[in-house]
């Protein structure tokens, strides 16, 4: 069966319902726009059946989504990004909630859990934290304008997730003993998910 092509319009629908929803799944706004775009690189990692509507590439602060970014800017009825961090404005809430709805129930199930997950365990971490985090785990260091005063704090970051619980041991003595970008980039896999 032949996939059909969304149309720009649609495409766009579809980014502003997900990040509305990762926006509704916490009761607190996500931080920074560093964390939002980190949170939900981890969200369309974890559900690969979005990556096409995001454009994630390398960029100074690790991956970035530039269509991302436009739903955020160009939706101020939906979503809210000041010094209190990005969140739904009441619109936005409502619209949380009437893409519930629509969605089927086993589809919203799945969703929700890996976005209260993710809100759960990064809605906690510094940006540096998240940054290092994630050039460690999945790369994307070739446009970084951080990476390279990030990983001279490695055992202060890497010290820090570990008290976090968001890297294991093993994980913790990887990072430590790595040398260069290559051999610090592990899998996904690699992050302490124990909770999923």
């Amino acid at each position: 069966m032949q996939k059909t092509r969304l149309s720009y319009d649609e495409e766009e629908t579809f980014r502003k319902k997900l990040i509305a929803l990762l926006l509704s799944g916490a009761d607190k706004p996500i931080a920074s726009k560093v964390n939002f775009q980190k949170e939900l690189f981890l969200l369309i990692r974890a559900m690969p059946q979005f990556e096409s509507l995001f454009d994630f590439m390398p960029h100074r602060l690790g991956p970035y989504s530039n269509s991302a970014d436009h739903v955020v800017e160009n939706n101020p009825e939906l979503f809210v990004a000041d010094n209190k961090g990005i969140y739904l404005s009441d619109e936005g809430e409502r619209f949380s909630s009437t893409v519930q709805k629509e969605m089927r129930p086993e589809n919203f199930e799945r969703l929700i859990q890996s976005i209260e997950f993710i809100r759960s365990v990064y809605d906690h971490l510094t940006d540096d934290e998240f940054m290092f985090l994630v050039y460690m785990t999945y790369g994307y260091t070739e446009k970084s304008d951080r990476f390279d005063a990030l990983l001279k704090r490695k055992k202060q970051l890497a010290d820090s997730l570990l008290r976090k619980k968001i890297i294991t041991h093993e994980r913790y003595s990887e990072i430590i003993k790595g040398s260069t970008r290559e051999s610090n980039i592990k899998r996904s896999s690699d992050i302490c998910l124990n909770s999923m």
